[in-house]
């Protein structure tokens, strides 16, 4: 594992797929942010955070991404996602995710996500419940733990 993700406790792995290359011959742009997204549900299981639809649930509210290096098939990506701490506010908190290829063992993307809580029923943000504020924090300075 590269060293870049020593310090994300939630990693996942996903194969690149022929189909993910653009006319450019490398994955296209749109595919990292599905590769971030599918690690923010990983980390967001990890963490314990549930998804009810039909109440309060987790919204991505803006990202951000820097493409580092190109990806292309064949190539496996190892994605790290993390919350940063300091980031967490009364409604939301940031993301970062590193995304690894495994082939070349370099950085090709650096994901910022924000994602917000929300009240499907009012449409509209809600506060963090004190239990996920807790687990986030919990799941994340459990990594400094001796």
């Amino acid at each position: 594992m590269h060293d870049v993700l020593k310090d994300f406790r939630s990693i996942i792995q996903i194969p690149v797929a022929w189909g993910e290359m653009d006319a450019a011959q490398h994955v296209n742009n749109t595919v990292y942010l599905r590769y971030g997204e599918s690690s923010r549900i990983a980390y967001m299981q990890d963490v314990g955070l549930s998804f009810d639809l039909n109440g309060l649930g987790i919204i991505l509210a803006e990202v951000n991404c820097k493409y580092k290096f190109p990806l292309t098939f064949p190539d496996t990506v190892n994605v790290g996602t993390r919350t940063l701490v300091d980031s967490i506010d009364d409604f939301g908190f940031w993301t970062e995710q590193i995304i690894v290829s495994q082939k070349y063992q370099r950085v090709s993307a650096i994901i910022q996500a924000k994602l917000v809580f929300y009240d499907f029923n009012g449409l509209k943000k809600a506060e963090i419940p004190t239990q996920s504020k807790d687990a986030i924090i919990a799941f994340e300075t459990s990594l400094n733990l001796p």
